[in-house]
């Protein structure tokens, strides 16, 4: 029986480690997950919450694409809770963490920058979010930096960038997660 990759459907060596075709590791927990479907051909026709371009089911939650089924497995269509509309890529999820932690070292500038290039709807959201942060924790600051000529202010002088740096962490983990976080009291300027 001929093996196919789990990723792109190729027919691939019995002993090969990588797919020819796109490069996908073939081992490592995948090939022990894949297991033929009853009834299906080599054509491959879509079956709800399973991967059937090769004729192999890939087990629950694992697979290309399985992240886009919730726990009912219901495909949820996109960004209802957050989440990704697509399976997409990790270097997509990894810009879009990045782009909340370079807030934390550059401000505006390195969300701007990563809004630009991004060409992707989840890193161009996520950028967004982590620069309308960034404009409420500078104005917050500038509120803080007035407010401590009368002493109130200097608590929160202290205590926001410390709640820069918490917020923006965990916005670029829900991001290389592959969801959109929402900063907390913070409108849509950009």
């Amino acid at each position: 029986m001929d093996d196919y990759c789990w990723h792109c459907g190729a027919d691939v060596d019995p002993d090969a480690n990588f797919c020819s075709e796109c490069g996908t590791e073939l081992t490592g927990g995948r090939d022990g997950d894949r297991r033929p479907i009853e009834g299906a051909d080599d054509g491959g026709e879509e079956e709800s919450g399973t991967n059937t371009a090769s004729g192999y089911e890939t087990g629950e939650r694992s697979g290309y694409g399985a992240d886009l089924v919730d726990g009912n497995g219901s495909d949820d269509g996109g960004y209802a809770a957050g989440g990704r509309q697509d399976a997409g890529t990790n270097d997509d999820e990894l810009l879009a963490a990045a782009a909340h932690l370079l807030a934390i070292f550059t401000w505006i500038v390195g969300p701007a920058i990563v809004l630009v290039v991004a060409d992707d709807p989840f890193v161009d959201e996520n950028a967004r979010n982590a620069l309308n942060w960034q404009i409420v924790y500078t104005l917050s600051m500038i509120a803080a930096t007035l407010l401590s000529a009368i002493l109130i202010g200097i608590p929160f002088l202290i205590a926001l960038p410390f709640v820069n740096v918490a917020v923006c962490a965990i916005a670029a983990v829900k991001a290389y997660g592959g969801e959109t976080w929402a900063y907390p009291l913070t409108p849509d300027f950009v």
